[in-house]
């Protein structure tokens, strides 16, 4: 089981919840309510501490750039006493400061945060600033991780260790940061003793590159002798990583470089110690919880199979340490790009858009125009309120007269015939444009061949650039763009491969902001799960303007049609 896993696990247990919940709504009153409100909070809640410690200069925002894959993270600033500080998803960037006593929250930009949190830019912490907490939008801060970088070791000022110790309780995880240029120093091993027990502890010795091969070997026999000697068989692990070549690699996606930095081996054995140690152990205690209160409630009909799941969740937690795990996945690569929507129908939405800012204003100042829309029986229907979602009624009154006059004349002439047959022919033909005659349905064709052939020749130029800058394709495009790549099964693979990412991403999305909502815990909703369910509604249609088919009149996509609806007016 993987990170990802582990999140389907959680939203798993939350739908059971759910559906608990709802077959018992309404005969148990206000006890039986907070109980599963409760569950859904320790669902929704739930997060994993990596509390980092170690004398400054010994890397430890690096390591956690590292991690990350970023280099946003601030290095070389010293910290003042007592402010720790947090680094946790967000969708864009930010810097949050909190306050000791303060409610009032204030937000900062990265650049600026060394004016709060050193000693030049707020001299003995006169602000009052408890902590600053930091939110990027990081793909493995978004599956729960949380990184604590607390106030350096090797202060005089014993309010320094006092602030690391108090978040202690809440770690699920120690990281020592030491370095190749003095390792482990005797308060160092001293820290270990005092704040790592009962926690799972990793030494990490940083700046690898620094060091030659003989030099590394001896620094590690050295710590590894040390912990031995102080610890006996419960000695950390000890992992030697460069992480000035590993951020490096990560931005570049140099993969030899990533490798001879050192950071997987950590990474792999961080995600390992999540998932076998600290997520199962949550999951089966969840399972417990929510077996518990599914067995208190009064016989229900679905609650035994609701019990039955509950069962079988629980026994795969049980057995995923001995021989179902996945290759673990923590050090996922840092993605400050959002899902937007679909790059075809933005293309497709412009051109449409600039189309009718022209032509309404032309269809007011020129009669030769309004004879020439008439002829052509005006737009299809779903255009034709594409047009008054911007025009005026002024601009209409005076743009459609000739068209409907041009209707009724064909209407009046069979009428004066006296013949049903004429009538009747006349009631068929006198209607507005079908799509090949229609004036927009051809500007969006257009618009959208060009976009799908721009789109498939960026891809084979260059498929991993087109894809970085490429947030999500909706499902009528993709089947379009895959034609045109059709005869690149590599390149169709790396595109599918792309959307299945963004699929799961904004289905996890969707279940997070459930299970929040059923948690009530709104104020933990990140901007990414409050828009999930319009982004996927994006991700599967696209925009509603674009992706239409309007019986006989509209344009068919990938061999289907659905029903036109309206778009929003622009500003």
């Amino acid at each position: 089981m993987d990170l990802r896993e582990y999140e389907r696990a959680k939203f798993a247990l939350a739908e059971i919840l759910r559906s608990a919940a709802t077959l018992a709504k309404g005969d148990h009153g206000g006890e039986i309510e907070d109980r599963f409100r409760d569950l859904f909070a320790r669902l929704a809640e739930d997060r994993f501490n990596l509390v980092f410690i170690g004398r400054f200069s010994r890397g430890k925002s690096s390591l956690m750039n590292a991690i990350l894959g970023t280099d946003r993270l601030p290095t070389g600033i010293v910290p003042l006493t007592s402010v720790v500080t947090t680094v946790g998803y967000g969708t864009s960037e930010k810097v949050i400061l909190r306050y000791r006593g303060k409610h009032l929250d204030i937000p900062v930009s990265i650049e600026d945060l060394s004016r709060y949190v050193t000693q030049e830019g707020n001299p003995g912490n006169e602000l009052g600033i408890a902590t600053a907490n930091i939110e990027l939008p990081a793909q493995i801060l978004r599956r729960g991780f949380h990184f604590i970088d607390t106030p350096g070791l090797g202060s005089a000022i014993a309010e320094n260790t006092l602030t690391t110790e108090s978040f202690l309780p809440e770690a699920d995880a120690l990281v020592l940061v030491t370095s190749y240029e003095s390792p482990l120093s005797e308060e160092e091993i001293r820290s270990l003793e005092t704040m790592g027990s009962g926690l799972q502890v990793f030494v990490i010795i940083n700046k690898q590159d620094l060091a030659s091969e003989d030099e590394r070997r001896q620094a590690a026999n050295f710590v590894r002798e040390q912990l031995k000697a102080r610890f006996g068989d419960a000695a950390p692990e000890i992992f030697s990583v460069s992480a000035r070549d590993a951020i490096a690699a990560k931005l570049s996606r140099d993969q030899s470089l990533l490798a001879s930095s050192g950071m997987p081996e950590f990474e792999a054995r961080l995600a390992e110690f999540l998932v076998d140690r600290k997520q199962s152990r949550f999951l089966a205690r969840m399972c417990d919880r929510v077996r518990s209160l599914l067995e208190g409630l009064p016989p229900l009909t679905g609650i035994a199979d609701l019990l039955g799941q509950v069962e079988a969740l629980g026994k795969t937690f049980g057995v995923s340490v001995e021989g179902r795990r996945s290759a673990p996945r923590v050090g996922e690569a840092f993605s400050a790009r959002q899902l937007r929507s679909c790059e075809i129908c933005a293309s497709v939405d412009e051109a449409l858009w600039e189309f009718l800012r022209r032509y309404q204003y032309r269809l007011v100042a020129e009669g030769d125009e309004r004879e020439r829309f008439a002829g052509r029986s005006g737009f299809c229907p779903f255009h034709i309120w594409e047009y008054r979602a911007i025009a005026s009624p002024y601009g209409t009154c005076v743009g459609f007269p000739p068209l409907l006059d041009r209707l009724a004349e064909q209407l009046r002439k069979a009428v004066a015939s006296g013949r049903s047959s004429f009538v009747a022919s006349a009631v068929e033909t006198a209607q507005l444009a079908e799509h090949d005659a229609c004036a927009m349905c051809a500007i969006r064709d257009k618009a959208e061949a060009r976009a799908i052939s721009g789109l498939a020749g960026r891809f084979r130029k260059s498929a991993d650039e087109t894809l970085t800058g490429l947030s999500a394709v909706c499902l009528t495009h993709l089947g379009m763009l895959a034609e045109a790549l059709a005869d690149d099964s590599s390149l169709l693979r790396t595109l599918a491969a792309h959307h299945v990412e963004l699929l799961e991403r904004v289905a996890e999305d969707m279940r997070a902001f459930a299970l929040k909502h059923d948690a009530v815990r709104r104020p933990l909703e990140t901007r990414e799960e409050q828009t999930a369910a319009e982004r996927a509604l994006f991700l599967l249609a696209g925009l509603r303007n674009v992706n239409f088919a309007a019986g006989a009149t509209g344009p068919r996509t990938n061999g289907r049609r659905s029903e036109p609806t309206r778009i929003r007016k622009r500003g």
